[in-house]
């Protein structure tokens, strides 16, 4: 009996049988090499799962996102026109040099036939803390000025009605629409 398991414990030994795998073998159940390949599976599967997981919720976020956007402009458009406040396309307004006016919206406040005026103007509403902008015309010395430009439909009228507050702000202040090429 004690050479049988000396020969058992030799053939193993000389076999390359030194670890567990051998005896998980006999007993039927995984291999070291078959539960790494498993727990690689399952790593796999839970990146996948987290990646997908993230793609729902940007998907989600942007539909909400563009939502927002649409009741916001849509409340925009609703306030503007119960005010009466005019909005003035760049195609209506021939000589507009807007093609490197880099936002699409913007609350002009005031017009001038010399530019040193629009630049004094322009001054005076960064001093107030606002952003102006200057628009010149192609020809002439022409210039209209504006404040809060942007690019979010949205985002004007909360501006429009805080600019309303304003001394420096006529009650003929307009909305700047620029077209975009299509």
């Amino acid at each position: 009996m004690r050479r049988i398991m000396i020969l058992c414990l030799s053939a193993a030994l000389v076999l390359g049988v030194t670890g567990c795998d051998f005896f998980r073998v006999i007993a039927g159940r995984p291999t070291s090499s078959e539960l790494e390949a498993k727990r690689e599976a399952l790593v796999a599967q839970d990146i996948a799962d987290q990646q997908a997981r993230e793609r729902e919720r940007f998907v989600r976020d942007s539909i909400l996102a563009a939502e927002k956007h649409i009741a916001d402009s849509a409340a925009a458009e609703e306030f503007f026109n119960a005010a009466k406040v005019t909005r003035l396309h760049s195609r209506s307004l021939p000589g507009l040099n807007a093609e490197d006016f880099p936002y699409r919206y913007c609350i002009i406040l005031a017009g001038f036939s010399q530019p040193g005026n629009a630049e004094a103007f322009s001054a005076r509403l960064k001093e107030a803390g606002y952003e102006p902008a200057v628009l010149h015309y192609k020809r002439g010395v022409n210039a209209v000025v504006g404040i809060c430009p942007t690019n979010d439909f949205g985002q004007l009228q909360p501006a429009y009605e805080k600019v309303r507050q304003e001394k420096f702000c006529p009650k003929d202040a307009w909305i700047f629409i620029k077209d975009v090429a299509e």
